[in-house]
C-alpha cells in the first residue's frame, strides 16, 4: 500500500472553493497537498500559511514535476484554468478542476483532447451531481420508480451577491455567475435524466443586447423528456427546485442548490408525498472519492471534461437564441 506521503496533490490557484472545502477534502481521502502554484507570489504565500500546504511556486511545472505528486487540482480564474490544465497534462497528472474548465467550448474540447492523447482523467468538481439528493433522484429515476420521465425543471432565485472570493479580481459580474448557474443546470439536467439535449429556446427578463438579471430556458432532450429552467437575481431569496416529472409519479428536491445545506427530497406517487431518507454526505469529500475511483476504472457519476464541453455548447446556444429577433405579441 502506498504511504498518504506518495499521494500528493498540487493545488493550481488559490480559489474560494480550495480555501473553504477542497483542501481539506483531499486530506479527508488521506492525501496530501504539497505544493500550491499561483503567479502571485504573495497569494501562494498567504495560501500556505492559512491551508498548511508545505511548498510554493509561481511555475507549475516544477511542482508537477515532484515524484509525489500524482495529481493536479485547479481552483484558479477561469482564464487560467486552461494554462494549469495544459501544464498537467503534459506531465501525465490525472487533473480536478473547478468548473468550467474554460470559457468557450471551442477551447475546453481542445483541452479534453490533450488529457486524452496524455492518458489522464480530466474531471470537474460539481457539486450538484456530488449531492446526495440529486444521486437519489438519479437512482430512482434509473429504476423506473416514477415511470417514463415527461419533464424536468430546475428553479433558483436571490438578489444579487457576488460570490466571496479571496482576492478582488476575482470578482465576477451578473452575466458569469448567470453563465455559470446555467452550465451547472445543464450538466445536472444530463446527469439527472441520462438524456443529452437537442434543441433550445430561451428568454431574458430585458430586451436583447441588455445584461439579463433573470433567464428562462427550455430543452428538448433526446428521449423526449423537456428540461425547463429559471435561473434569478431579480426575487428575494427562495428556496431551490429540481423536480422530475414521471408519467407515474413525481421527485421533488427542495433547497439542493444553495450549497449551505443538503436540503429535502419528496416523492409524489398516488396523490400522497413521501420525505425520502437522505445520507447527509459532504459533496467535495464525495467529489474526491468519485474522482479517484475515475482514476482507476471507468468513471460512473462524476463530472468528466466531455460533459463540460456539453454543457458548454449548450449554454452558448442558449446565448445564441436570446440574440434572435423575438415575436412581441400585438395590443388590441
Amino acid at each position: 500500500m502506498r504511504s498518504t506521503e506518495e499521494l500528493g496533490w498540487s493545488v493550481m490557484g488559490t480559489g474560494t472553493i480550495a480555501t473553504e472545502h477542497m483542501v481539506a477534502a483531499i486530506r479527508t481521502a488521506g492525501h496530501q497537498p504539497r505544493w500550491v502554484v499561483s503567479r502571485n507570489k504573495e497569494y501562494a504565500k498567504l495560501f500556505s500559511q492559512d491551508m498548511q500546504v508545505p511548498n510554493t511556486s509561481l511555475d507549475a511545472r516544477r511542482a508537477l514535476h515532484d515524484p509525489f505528486v500524482k495529481f493536479a487540482y485547479v481552483s484558479a480564474a477561469r482564464e487560467r484554468r486552461r494554462h494549469y490544465i495544459a501544464a498537467a497534462a503534459s506531465e501525465r497528472k490525472h487533473v480536478l478542476c473547478d468548473g468550467p474548465i474554460a470559457a468557450s467550448s471551442r477551447v475546453a474540447a481542445g483541452l479534453v483532447e490533450q488529457c486524452r492523447q496524455a492518458g489522464i482523467v480530466l474531471a470537474l468538481n460539481q457539486p450538484a451531481r456530488a449531492a446526495s439528493p440529486h444521486q437519489t433522484m438519479r437512482r430512482l429515476v434509473q429504476e423506473g420508480e416514477i415511470g417514463t420521465l415527461q419533464l424536468l425543471s430546475i428553479v433558483r432565485g436571490a438578489p444579487f451577491h457576488s460570490p466571496p472570493n479571496r482576492h478582488m479580481e476575482e470578482e465576477e459580474t451578473k452575466g458569469d455567475i448567470l453563465l455559470d448557474m446555467s452550465i451547472e443546470s445543464i450538466d445536472l439536467a444530463r446527469f439527472l435524466t441520462g438524456q443529452e439535449p437537442v434543441e433550445v429556446s430561451a428568454l431574458s427578463s430585458v430586451p436583447q443586447g441588455t445584461d439579463a438579471d433573470q433567464l428562462s430556458y427550455a430543452i428538448r432532450m433526446s428521449d423526449g423528456a423537456l428540461f425547463q429552467a429559471l435561473e434569478s437575481f431579480a426575487t428575494a431569496e427562495f428556496e431551490s427546485t429540481v423536480m422530475l416529472a414521471g408519467d407515474r409519479g413525481t421527485l421533488i428536491a427542495h433547497g439542493t442548490l444553495s450549497g449551505r445545506a443538503p436540503g429535502a427530497l419528496i416523492r409524489r406517487l398516488h396523490g400522497r408525498n413521501e420525505l425520502i431518507p437522505l445520507r447527509d454526505r459532504d459533496p467535495h469529500i464525495a467529489t474526491i472519492e468519485g474522482f479517484l475511483d475515475a482514476t482507476q476504472k471507468s468513471a460512473t457519476w462524476i463530472c468528466l471534461g466531455e460533459d463540460s464541453v456539453v454543457a458548454l455548447r449548450t449554454a452558448e446556444a442558449i446565448a445564441a437564441v436570446r440574440r434572435k429577433r423575438h415575436l412581441p405579441i400585438a395590443a388590441d
